[in-house]
């Protein structure tokens, strides 16, 4: 048995051990706000723009759990974040593999370093749980090119194999999408118009949902790809949530392989007793500090005569930036500068891969207008994906 000793021997020869707590790279919503006053007061600045800022932030965004307290992250000098490292996993992880923790986190250490990407899957996928959801962004790249917005699948678990569902849905702004799947081994190439060595894939437009179901027989990483059709004369950005999971062999032969059509809206959302719910995905920017530039979306819920409660239910994406949402009356602006004084319900600060809720009630059939804006803590321009369901519970 190694002895820990032996482990730090490792570390110490092997790497730089550094400590950077998360309130700093503004991690923790609710902090934010009194370190940028903190800050302005001492007349210090924080340039989380630094490439090794940057893949600090990255690292939270893979595979993190709300409420971690502390992510191990192995950063190459290039800035490459190279594995990853729960503490609040690493009895579990320890135990399951056979090996005291400290003989564990030496595999960890010892993972990272031969590229093996340990912990770095944006979701893992286990028989316990089998299924996992994401919502991000994509991009159309420049003409001849691929912008990729890359989801790790850590598929590991599953030693005998089983087959891939993957279930899309694409946000209401504009711009076409395609999704592939790749082993995890593949490096991704931003330079070849139609991308090589895909396992299978897919493409839709704006408001589409699409699938892909894919069979594998062992247990391994996956990359799934998603990237913007670059036929167009301009850039932009849309939003995607996937849902990823895995089946048996069994479950997997009463699945119609034929790809998912489109039965969305993308105008608006008209709620009534046959259709008291409704789901939207779109996209928010960052407007820069003292500003607003809402992303809209209208709310019919005039068949309601008598009223009742209309509750939105936001998942915020794992973008760059924080959301702040807001319900306003049909005949209100939203405003351009300033704080949301004349909406009706908001809720402020609900950081990346967190939720929110916004619940308020009418008295008659009314018709509101939803909007999301990025914080005033994020770089202008700046956007995360949010997915909305909005509901309308009678009195």
């Amino acid at each position: 048995m190694l002895s820990k000793d032996e482990v730090i021997g490792f570390l110490n020869e092997n790497f730089i051990n550094t400590w950077v707590p998360n309130c700093e790279l503004g991690r923790i919503p609710g902090l934010q706000e009194p370190i940028a006053k903190r800050r302005e007061r001492e007349g210090k600045h924080f340039d989380t723009s630094h490439p090794l800022a940057q893949t600090i932030i990255k690292g939270w965004k893979t595979g993190s759990k709300k409420g971690s307290p502390v992510d191990c992250l192995i950063i190459s000098p290039a800035f490459e974040l190279l594995g990853k490292q729960m503490v609040h996993n690493l009895s579990d992880d320890s135990e399951r593999r056979g090996l005291w923790r400290h003989e564990y986190y030496l595999e960890f250490l010892k993972e990272a370093l031969e590229g093996k990407q340990p912990g770095l899957g944006n979701i893992v996928l286990t028989p316990e749980q089998s299924s996992q959801s994401v919502l991000d962004l994509f991009r159309t790249p420049t003409v001849g090119f691929q912008d990729w917005t890359v989801v790790t699948i850590d598929a590991t678990a599953f030693e005998n194999g089983g087959t891939f569902i993957i279930d899309f849905e694409i946000g209401r702004e504009e711009g076409e999408v395609g999704f592939y799947l790749f082993d995890g081994d593949i490096e991704l190439s931003t330079t070849e118009e139609t991308p090589k060595d895909m396992l299978t894939w897919t493409w839709g437009e704006p408001g589409d949902t699409r699938q892909i179901i894919h069979r594998f027989d062992r247990g391994q990483f996956f990359k799934l790809g998603a990237t913007g059709h670059w036929r167009r004369d301009e850039a932009c950005i849309n939003a995607f949530r996937a849902k990823i999971s895995v089946v048996t062999d069994q479950q997997a032969e009463s699945l119609d392989e034929a790809h998912l059509g489109s039965d969305k809206d993308t105008s608006g959302v008209v709620l009534d007793r046959a259709r008291p719910s409704q789901e939207i995905l779109d996209v928010f920017r960052a407007p820069g500090t003292g500003y607003q530039d809402y992303t809209v979306v209208n709310i019919d819920a005039m068949a309601f005569e008598n009223g009742g409660t209309l509750v939105i239910d936001i998942q915020v994406g794992n973008g760059d930036t924080s959301g702040s949402f807001a319900l306003f009356k049909n005949d209100t602006e939203p405003p351009t500068e300033g704080h949301p004084t004349e909406a009706i319900s908001s809720v402020s600060g609900i950081g990346p891969d967190e939720a929110g809720k916004i619940k308020t009630r009418f008295v008659q059939g009314k018709v509101f207008k939803f909007g999301a804006t990025g914080d005033w803590y994020s770089e202008k321009g700046r956007t995360n994906a949010f997915h909305a369901k909005i509901s309308v519970e009678e009195n």
